[in-house]
């Protein structure tokens, strides 16, 4: 053997082996698989269009990384494969087996962090306000500066020379505060994503008072614009969450408002809504938000019926494994005019069980009663397996 070819094997082993150093140091990794089961015991035939009970499960391995290619320079991405539910396939071999079926990637973005800001590009997720008024997950730019009063200003494309031309999110976010009182201003618009004739406008303010075992959530937001060439938009909501933690013990109380309308197109939310918002039945379960999800209660009673509502809440750590959760909510509208329903209550139980080092075992049980001619309760339920790494 010659000393070149001695030389280039004894150059390709050094390279093999330190590839693996290298993309270890560069890259670190990610996510969560779950498996999870659900019921819905429909009684009043919202469901499915008839009276019947549905039960199903789904499945989703998340992972999600980040490059860390120099000082201050970083790519990160996120996919979920086989987001299905079980038995939801085409395939021989289950649902999941092409990336066309079962899979997306819903994260892949690049991050330059310099000394007095920072730029975000690519697909990527943004929210303004506590309970999500505008929350996006699409291709755009995100500038945030750093210092006593962030600023966060970000441009996306939802819809490029599309059904209604060029539809796009624009908005900016100041921070304010410190140490026990923390808040953010906001405004948003939302341009042709619905229609052609559509530019709504989101001007908003939250703000958090955390004074060690008591805290204060309060946040405003407000809607206004074209909803369409002949329909203006509104919304005015207020959210309110105030708590108080005991030992391992959490109590709470929450309000909800929104103002009706019989004329105008109600808005709640700006954005494609990705992460959704379900406060009524949040136990930290891993289920709200999902499949079984009541939604924002701000169009509870439908589109311009607005809603006053309230929610009690009790969270409490029963051990080092086990977690509980219980509420009630009692919900009206603020529009009679929009609706047949009087009033509303929903009631939650929920529980979060660490079954092994970094697994989790989440329960949630859900009912709904509506006070409307012909409509009975609603039962709900879901249970989820649930593995972080």
């Amino acid at each position: 053997m010659s000393r070149f070819l001695k030389s280039m094997i004894v150059l390709l082993a050094i390279v093999a082996m330190a590839t693996p150093v290298m993309a270890e140091d560069m890259l670190s990794l990610g996510g969560q698989m779950r498996v999870r089961g659900w019921y819905v015991g429909d009684f009043d035939g919202s469901v499915g269009g008839s009276d019947s009970t549905n039960t199903w499960l789904d499945q989703r391995l998340r992972i999600g990384g980040k490059f860390s290619i120099a000082d201050g320079v970083s790519v990160t991405f996120r996919t979920d494969v086989t987001e299905k539910n079980w038995g939801d396939g085409g395939n021989t071999y289950g649902a999941g087996r092409l990336p066309q079926d079962g899979m997306q990637w819903d994260r892949a973005h690049m991050d330059l962090t310099f000394d007095t800001f920072s730029l975000r590009a690519g697909q990527q997720y943004i929210q303004f306000g506590q309970n999500t008024p505008f929350n996006a997950q699409d291709a755009g730019f995100k500038i945030a500066t750093k210092g006593a009063v962030p600023v966060t200003a970000f441009f996306m494309l939802a819809d490029d020379n599309g059904t209604y031309a060029d539809g796009f999110y624009y908005g900016a976010n100041v921070g304010f505060g410190a140490d026990a009182v923390k808040g953010n201003f906001y405004v948003v618009g939302q341009s042709k994503v619905s229609n052609s004739d559509e530019n709504v406008y989101l001007i908003g303010a939250d703000t958090t008072f955390n004074m060690d075992a008591f805290k204060l959530v309060a946040e405003l937001d407000f809607f206004t614009g074209d909803a369409n060439a002949t329909t203006d938009a509104f919304g005015t909501q207020l959210f309110l969450d105030g708590s108080m933690s005991a030992d391992a013990m959490t109590f709470g109380a929450q309000l909800f408002y929104a103002l009706g309308d019989t004329d105008d197109a109600q808005y709640d939310v700006l954005g494609n809504d990705f992460n959704g918002w379900d406060p009524l039945f949040a136990h930290g379960t891993g289920l709200d938000d999902e499949q079984i999800m009541l939604g924002r209660p701000y169009t509870f009673f439908g589109s311009g019926a607005g809603v006053v509502a309230g929610r009690i809440y009790v969270d409490t750590k029963v051990s080092d494994a086990v977690n509980l959760g219980a509420s009630i909510s009692y919900l009206e509208p603020e529009e009679d005019a929009v609706t047949d329903a009087d009033s509303a209550m929903t009631v939650a139980v929920g529980m979060k069980y660490a079954v092994m080092s970094n697994t989790s075992l989440g329960v949630l049980v859900e009912y709904i009663d509506i006070d409307e001619p012909e409509v009975d309760a609603d039962f709900a339920a879901g249970v989820g397996l649930f593995v972080n790494f």
